[in-house]
């Protein structure tokens, strides 16, 4: 079964690059996609490049969403929600969904 989870964040600081690292190393590590979204811009964070463009360009006053999906993907959010644990993020909503087979969603 997939599961799609969804945070809304809001940085308490500006990310530090080895906070962005970490989150880059987890995200290659994982089974799932981890996308973050801000103001139509939306950056994968398995792709490097992108993730510190989208991290460069968010204030500590902005708020983004990070979106996860991947099927049987329960470990990787643990590891995602162990790194939203951090002082300089704060967590504003979360949300998750199950897919079943028969099911489909299009954005």
């Amino acid at each position: 079964m997939d599961k799609i989870g969804s945070y809304k964040i809001k940085l308490n600081d500006n990310m530090h690059m080895k906070e962005v690292l970490k989150l880059h190393q987890i995200a290659s590590n994982c089974i799932s996609n981890i996308y973050l979204y801000r103001e139509q811009m939306i950056a994968d964070t398995k792709n490097l490049p992108k993730l510190l463009s989208f991290f460069l360009t968010t204030s500590a006053d902005q708020t983004f969403s990070m979106i996860i999906d991947g099927e049987n993907a329960e470990k990787d959010h643990k590891e995602i929600t162990s790194f939203l644990e951090r002082d300089t993020i704060n967590v504003l909503y979360e949300a998750d969904y199950h897919i079943n087979e028969d099911e489909s969603i299009v954005i």
